[in-house]
């Protein structure tokens, strides 16, 4: 038995790999026969209902520097990908060299915007999560990303660029691991000035952090109104989506426990409230099971949830879910609503095919070209479709659905000739791995790769 879980662990971890490296990880699929680099954006098509509404094309060639133009017209010939399509708009990112780069601290602010409804239903629509990622740079190996710059022109911009943006990045390490980061960030409004109305706060964060893997990290988060902004604006309406108000956040994060306390300080509207937030993870070795809940103080907790990751003996996910206690408010009774995957499914050569659903239904799906991940599917609809060229990563199509729209469609196609680059997908603004490395939602992940990703900052 222990030998099975060990080739299952090992044949996972080659699945896994394979996975975060077409969708944003490592170095391609183990092959140097098309180019000696990891797979890295070329150009993006973006469709809708089956026609094209407009392209992204990258350039690599400036030194320290990432750039993408937004295709937004077709030009005169009307044939998308020829030389007179009209670009306007783009993606800006610059890097200076460094020892130890640090990828940019997550914004309270953006975080903020979850706790509110105005706020939240403001992200719905920019296509943005509440976790306070706003950054979609690729890392850079031994590179720092300094200043990242997003332009919006003409009537189509990528969904993810809906807000133009330029943030600047300083870093500096302190004695004992310790570092401080800071990130100004300008949201555009109209005729590219600094945007003076909700939904963003342009604004400065300050992160600080001290501690170590042993005793736990304690960090220190202020944020204040940038300087940029006219002497007759409202600070407090232009912050109203951001949770009311400035704030000042510390946060600790105890290996030993599990837990994260955040103790936020936030004004706004001549009120002033502290709010504690606590997120406890907590392993029971006996069951195999890793439980992630949250808890408020100031507003306390109406609707308790909690997400359970389960594990076999080697490790390997077999379960994820996410609870809801019901009315009675009690965990593990009979109205407690489960959501997500309970049962994972693998083949006989040790590869996952399946994520199940609750009641035995089919929830996420898997299929393959021998080794290789060919698609993914959720509730019976494709989510990725991977291509490849000589045994290396060539295209990946992300499909999403929508009711108005049709199918919208992200066509991504791969070269393999930028030195250090790390792999990405572009737009996207979901969690990094240790390395920097982008990692895709659709895809189970390892218990330490969940404690990792739980760091607030």
């Amino acid at each position: 038995m222990k030998d099975v879980l060990v080739m299952k662990r090992i044949f996972s971890v080659m699945m896994v790999s394979a996975l975060v490296a077409a969708c944003g990880g490592g170095g391609g699929s183990g092959s140097n026969e098309r180019g000696p680099f990891a797979p890295v954006p070329d150009s993006v098509v973006y469709s809708e209902g089956g026609a094209v509404i407009g392209m992204q094309v990258f350039d690599y060639s400036a030194d320290n520097e990432v750039r993408s133009r937004f295709v937004v017209g077709a030009g005169s010939d009307g044939q998308w990908g020829t030389g007179d399509d009209v670009r306007k708009g783009g993606l800006t990112c610059q890097y200076q060299p460094a020892d130890r780069p640090l990828s940019p601290a997550r914004l309270s602010v953006v975080q903020n915007m979850g706790t509110n409804a105005d706020g939240n239903f403001a992200l719905q629509q920019l296509g943005l999560e509440s976790d306070g990622r706003l950054s979609v740079c690729p890392g850079w190996k031994g590179k720092r990303l300094v200043r990242e710059e997003v332009r919006c022109k003409g009537d189509f911009c990528p969904a993810r660029y809906q807000a133009g943006y330029r943030m600047t990045i300083g870093q500096q390490h302190l004695e004992g691991g310790a570092w401080k980061q800071t990130q100004h960030v300008v949201f555009y409004g109209d005729n590219d000035q600094i945007a003076t109305a909700p939904p963003f706060l342009s604004h400065i964060q300050t992160t600080e952090l001290s501690g170590d893997e042993e005793t736990g990290f304690e960090f220190l988060v202020t944020v204040e109104p940038s300087p940029e902004y006219p002497e007759n604006v409202s600070l407090e309406q232009a912050a109203l989506y951001a949770g009311n108000g400035y704030q000042k956040k510390v946060a600790q994060w105890l290996p030993d426990e599990l837990e994260s306390r955040v103790i936020i300080d936030r004004y706004g509207d001549n009120d002033s409230y502290v709010d504690t937030r606590y997120r406890t993870l907590t392993w029971i070795p006996e069951k195999g099971e890793l439980m992630d809940s949250e808890a408020n103080q100031n507003p306390p907790s109406t609707n308790q949830s909690m997400r359970v990751y389960g594990f076999d003996l080697s490790g390997l996910p077999v379960k994820d879910i996410f609870m809801e206690a019901g009315e009675d408010g009690i965990w593990w009774t009979a109205d407690d609503a489960v959501h997500g995957f309970p049962e994972f499914i693998y083949s006989e050569d040790d590869l996952l095919q399946e994520m199940k659903a609750p009641q035995n239904g089919t929830g996420r799906t898997f299929s393959y070209d021998g080794k290789n991940l060919v698609a993914i599917s959720a509730y019976g609809k494709q989510r990725r479709i991977y291509r490849y060229e000589s045994a290396k990563l060539k295209k990946i199509t992300s499909l999403s659905y929508d009711s108005w729209k049709g199918t919208i469609e992200q066509k991504v196609t791969f070269r393999d000739d930028v030195q250090g680059v790390k792999s990405f997908l572009p737009d996207q603004r979901v969690a990094k791995d240790e390395k920097g490395a982008f990692i895709d939602p659709l895809i189970p992940k390892e218990r330490q790769m969940l404690l990792f990703l739980a760091r607030p900052f």
